[in-house]
């Protein structure tokens, strides 16, 4: 699959993937089923394999999927048609182009963690980059939303360190934007933030730690 056009949506697309690019694939009402590298691209689709040493689930032919395509500097998000399926691999054809809002439209998980965040500018009591307590809400592979009782403005900028997601594994630190920011209840915001600078590396280890996180809810949640 190859081509340099950008696809219209709705058009089967003539895209450059390539083997090894980190895939997403959810329902087409985005509920994640599984983080996956690209194992074979073909003219008739491409092959998703599970990274995570997981069982995928049983599919039927023909069920539609929404795939989120990772490349160094964007990603984007394809609709297909599962062709073929094994316990650890989909092969996935008939790929449509999105669009362009769904490019930016990454699965968020709910999450509840308490972190600490630091600002560059004096905060109310005029210390410049002192740490305030906050609490992330969900996360995903672009950004987070955040509430916490300090106030701060769209645009600027937060660095958090040390964001504990997955138990026992090592822990998280990212540069984010204020994009969205709102009063939540009395004297607590909500802030929505912007990953920025977020390497390949770091972003393929935040997926797999929110599937992580995904999958154990979904066992929390089965009967015993």
């Amino acid at each position: 699959m190859s081509g340099a056009s950008a696809p219209k949506p709705g058009e089967t697309v003539q895209i450059e993937l390539q083997p090894g690019m980190m895939a997403e694939v959810m329902t087409p009402d985005n509920r994640l089923l599984f983080v996956g590298r690209v194992d074979k691209v073909q003219e008739t689709g491409v092959s998703i394999r599970e990274t995570n040493d997981e069982t995928l689930p049983m599919v039927l032919v023909n069920k539609p999927v929404k795939v989120r395509f990772y490349r160094e500097t964007d990603n984007i998000v394809l609709h297909g048609k599962v062709c073929g399926s094994t316990i650890k691999m989909w092969k996935v054809d008939r790929l449509q182009s999105t669009f362009t809002s769904e490019q930016r439209a990454f699965f968020r998980q709910s999450i509840s963690v308490n972190i600490e965040a630091q600002c560059g500018r004096p905060n109310r009591a005029g210390r410049s980059g002192a740490l305030f307590p906050c609490k992330v809400l969900d996360i995903s592979a672009g950004g987070m939303l955040i509430s916490s009782a300090e106030v701060y403005i769209e645009g600027e900028r937060i660095l958090v360190d040390r964001v504990p997601l997955v138990q026992d594994a090592p822990t998280f630190s990212f540069s984010c934007r204020v994009r969205r920011a709102g009063e939540w209840k009395k004297g607590v915001n909500r802030y929505g933030c912007q990953f920025e600078a977020l390497s390949p590396r770091d972003q393929d280890r935040l997926l797999q730690a929110i599937f992580t996180i995904q999958r154990e809810e979904i066992k929390k949640r089965k009967p015993r």
